[in-house]
């Protein structure tokens, strides 16, 4: 027979130390009070409650002045906010008069404030409040929601602001699911790259005549994306040049031909870009601004904006291909080293998929980018041993 511990009293610091070990969502409250002036609130009390019929829920604290004025309204707009929002997330914490002179908002059909640039909105009417201490939990019918803009979550953990990325992501697509399945085989390889390097390492497959990426362990520390995840890339010089250097002589003239006509010097380079892939055994992009460019392009279109069309990220991507793969390094200078992709091959020694390992902010001087890429091609030699493949013969290997 076991006893429980005596009781002992659970002093307010105890408490918020150990339950801020659970790092909980930020979302902002907005309604219209009787006056019609927006009021709102910040809270990292929010869940759902039920589906049927759809519910969710926060807790206010009784002694908020802004729940005050937010108690007597009849319908409000759940804001969830997103990483970049913390400054948004500073002024509606504040004690200020007027906290949304410096936040961009438009009204819902009931004339809610929406916050630009949130995750979501929940359009929602409380329905019950109950007592709970000194926090009201208030339960509340969602009458309309809609996801507005792609992006990882503001958090709240620990006693500060913070976002996530998860460190293992897969695509679900159906039709790669072969490629997802053989990735599979193989995550620890990336994923303990990605850790003692403390960066992201990324799968990508060729796929329809695209490259998808189809797999991400770690974050990158020189671009912020929530994810890539998803994203389908043109194959096109620079991208895929891994494959395009051990592939089908047809593909591989699909590859050169987009990136000019015959004899243009975007073809010579494209041709010579081959050469240094299959001399090195990887690809490597350096700059990173050249390289954003056409990221940030990539990742909206994939989200769905509009604005970015596919001739525009072709565009950005062709504008990368003279600063990709370089004949050679000089020593006694520092590089950009943006990223480098190395092959994993199959029994056929044709290439599956490959591994991108994406590089730290600001230069590197050369010894240290040898460092990176030799660990990369260590990890996909035991990929492609694992999976049962052969590497193809290789041509003069060089760190560059």
């Amino acid at each position: 027979m076991t006893t429980s511990p005596a009781a002992t009293a659970v002093t307010s610091s105890q408490f918020r130390d150990v339950l801020g070990n659970f790092p909980t969502g930020v979302v902002a409250v907005t309604g219209i009070d009787d006056a019609g002036q927006p009021i709102g609130m910040i809270l990292g009390s929010f869940g759902s409650v039920s589906l049927d019929p759809p519910l969710v829920s926060f807790m206010p604290a009784k002694s908020s002045s802004s729940w005050a004025r937010l108690a007597g309204c009849k319908h409000y707009c759940i804001n969830i906010l997103g990483a970049s929002q913390e400054d948004i997330c500073r002024v509606l914490a504040s004690k200020s008069a007027d906290k949304f002179q410096d936040v961009a908002f438009t009204a819902s059909s009931c004339g809610d404030p929406m916050i630009i640039g949130s995750l979501a909105h929940i359009h929602c009417r409380p329905v019950t409040v109950h007592d709970a201490g000194d926090h009201d939990i208030v339960v509340c019918q969602v009458d309309d929601l809609s996801a507005a803009s792609p992006g990882t979550p503001l958090l709240f953990y620990r006693g500060g602001f913070g976002t996530f990325t998860s460190q293992s992501l897969l695509s679900s697509e159906t039709a790669l699911m072969d490629k997802v399945r053989l990735l599979d085989r193989i995550r620890d390889l990336p994923e303990s790259l990605a850790q003692e390097l403390d960066t992201e390492v990324s799968a990508v497959a060729l796929f329809n005549e695209e490259i998808v990426l189809i797999g991400s362990y770690g974050r990158s520390r020189a671009v912020d994306f929530p994810s890539r995840v998803g994203q389908h890339l043109p194959f096109m010089p620079p991208i895929g040049g891994v494959f395009a250097s051990w592939c089908s002589p047809e593909l591989q003239a699909m590859w050169l031909a987009n990136a000019g006509a015959a004899g243009s010097p975007e073809r010579a380079v494209a041709t010579d870009t081959i050469k240094q892939i299959r001399r090195r055994g990887f690809a490597m992009g350096l700059g990173h601004e050249h390289s954003l460019a056409w990221e940030q392009a990539a990742y909206w279109k994939s989200a769905g904006d509009p604005k970015v069309t596919s001739a525009e990220l072709r565009r950005r991507i062709a504008a990368t291909l003279h600063h990709y793969n370089p004949a050679s390094l000089c020593d006694a200078e520092e590089h950009e080293f943006h990223f480098a992709q190395a092959p994993i091959f199959d029994a056929q020694s044709e290439v599956q998929l490959a591994l991108t390992l994406w590089g730290p902010p600001g230069s590197m001087p050369v010894k240290n980018i040898n460092v990176w890429t030799a660990r990369l091609l260590d990890a996909t030699k035991l990929a492609t041993e694992r999976i049962g493949g052969t590497a193809p013969v290789a041509d003069a290997n060089c760190a560059g």
